[in-house]
Formats: structure tokens, C-alpha cells, sequence
């Protein structure tokens, strides 16, 4: 579970942490947009891999953006965050998927 990091994540709202959650998307947004995976490895079974992918998928989603683009991040990143946010039909769907290579 990764709830008590995200929530300590997102209670720590100085520039610092703001650098590294930049950090940590652009490194994390290829696995868990491109690929539905986690950007490290999991000791679980598919099911919790799958719950914490969504986990952090929803946190990302619904936290990072307003941080990100605070922080100065580019339209671009923003928008493969909010693809990470949404279904994978829905995702590919949008019109800016087909700006993500892989």
C-alpha cells in the first residue's frame, strides 16, 4: 500500500518535494502510461502490482498536475499525466496519445 508515502507526499509541499515529484514523473510517466507498470519492481502478485499501479496512477492524477505546472513543467508532461489518470480505452482514444512514442 502506498498511501501513508503518497499522503506524506502530498502534505509536503515545499520546493524540494516539488523538484522530486517533477523528477519522479518524468522518470515513472513511460512505464505507467506506455505500459501499465510500475516504474520499479514488484515482489506481489499481479493483483496487488495491479493496486498499486492504480494507487499511484489516481494520486498522480488527481495531486501532480497543479504541482507540476506551479513548478513549470510543460504541456506536454501534463498531459501524459493526465493520460496516466484515465482508462486504457479512453487513453487511447484521446488526441494526445498519439504524441507518446514508445
Amino acid at each position: 500500500m502506498l498511501t501513508p508515502w503518497l499522503d506524506t507526499w502530498e502534505a509536503t509541499t515545499h520546493t524540494a518535494a516539488d523538484q522530486h515529484l517533477a523528477q519522479a514523473v518524468i522518470q515513472w510517466e513511460y512505464d505507467l502510461r506506455g505500459g501499465d507498470q510500475l516504474p520499479w519492481t514488484c515482489w506481489g502478485d499481479d493483483d496487488e502490482e495491479a493496486a498499486l499501479r492504480a494507487e499511484l496512477t489516481a494520486w498522480l492524477a488527481r495531486h501532480a498536475p497543479a504541482r507540476l505546472r506551479a513548478h513549470g513543467a510543460s504541456e506536454e508532461l501534463l498531459h501524459h499525466i493526465r493520460l496516466i489518470g484515465l482508462s486504457d480505452a479512453d487513453r487511447w482514444d484521446d488526441p494526445h496519445w498519439n504524441d507518446c512514442t514508445y
